[in-house]
């Protein structure tokens, strides 16, 4: 059995991606520009014991257009989030806000709930730490490497980015080439929540394998009822950049329920 089958076995394919039951949501992967995935929420999603969305790197999906070529969802680095060497000139001390090439972009389609009567959700993110196997364990030059000390970290802002490609894609609010192409992103999603519990990292807890931002979404309609998600790495070690597994668990109710 495939890896979408069985994390999505209701799935069927249709003409503009995966669609599947209630408990599973939706997934298109390569969505847009530049997202890995864009993640779309019914309102049948967000009842108690409804599953969440669980999606991991080296995961596959096979999607109409692909030439019988599936997708797979890439990893991202050990040093993909906070990396003072990538960080642009002006960036507000020991925040980061996902700002690296080789972080990971996930949507989270939030925009059926209005429509159905929902006024508001608890949102929980998990970003984990994932083994692939021992088989995976190599880098780009296929010596023995471990991807699987992956330090979470994300950050999450309300709002698509839909403004057009450019080389780099992360969000640098202080950059000038190109212009910052972030502007319908907004850093603080959530209702009466801080800025800073919008980005979490794994770095400073006993286990450091999950990071996790979780909050009131206050759902206002149009075109504003969409997440984007940057998931990354901190580093363990800085000498050593390479590539590590993670998963991302995406879970959506009507009442709060994190940590009952």
């Amino acid at each position: 059995m495939s890896a979408r089958k069985i994390f999505l076995s209701s799935l069927i394919l249709t003409s503009t991606g995966l669609t599947g039951n209630a408990s599973a949501g939706e997934i298109h992967p390569n969505y847009g520009i530049g997202y890995e995935a864009k993640l779309v929420f019914d309102k049948n999603d967000t009842k108690p014991g409804a599953a969440p969305v669980s999606l991991h790197s080296g995961q596959t999906f096979t999607t109409p257009g692909d030439g019988g070529n599936a997708t797979a969802i890439r990893t991202t680095a050990s040093m993909a989030w906070c990396d003072p060497v990538i960080n642009p000139e002006g960036a507000v001390p020991d925040t980061c806000y996902g700002w690296s090439h080789n972080s990971r972009w996930f949507l989270i389609d939030l925009s059926r709930l209005k429509k159905q009567g929902l006024g508001s959700v608890w949102v929980t993110i998990d970003l984990k730490r994932y083994d692939s196997g021992p088989a995976d364990d190599k880098n780009s030059q296929g010596n023995p490497q471990e991807n699987d000390d992956l330090i979470p970290a994300l950050t999450v802002w309300r709002g698509n980015q839909n403004l057009g490609p450019h080389s780099h894609w992360y969000p640098a609010e202080h950059q000038d080439t190109p212009e910052f192409w972030g502007w319908l992103l907004q850093r603080t999603p959530f209702v009466n929540m801080l800025p800073m519990d919008c980005f979490a990292s794994a770095y400073a807890t006993p286990t450091q394998d999950i990071a996790t931002v979780h909050g009131k979404f206050k759902l206002k309609g149009g075109n504003q009822d969409y997440l984007t998600v940057a998931v990354g790495g901190d580093a363990k070690d800085p000498n050593s950049k390479h590539p590590v597994h993670y998963e991302l668990v995406v879970d959506v109710k009507r009442k709060h329920s994190h940590g009952m």
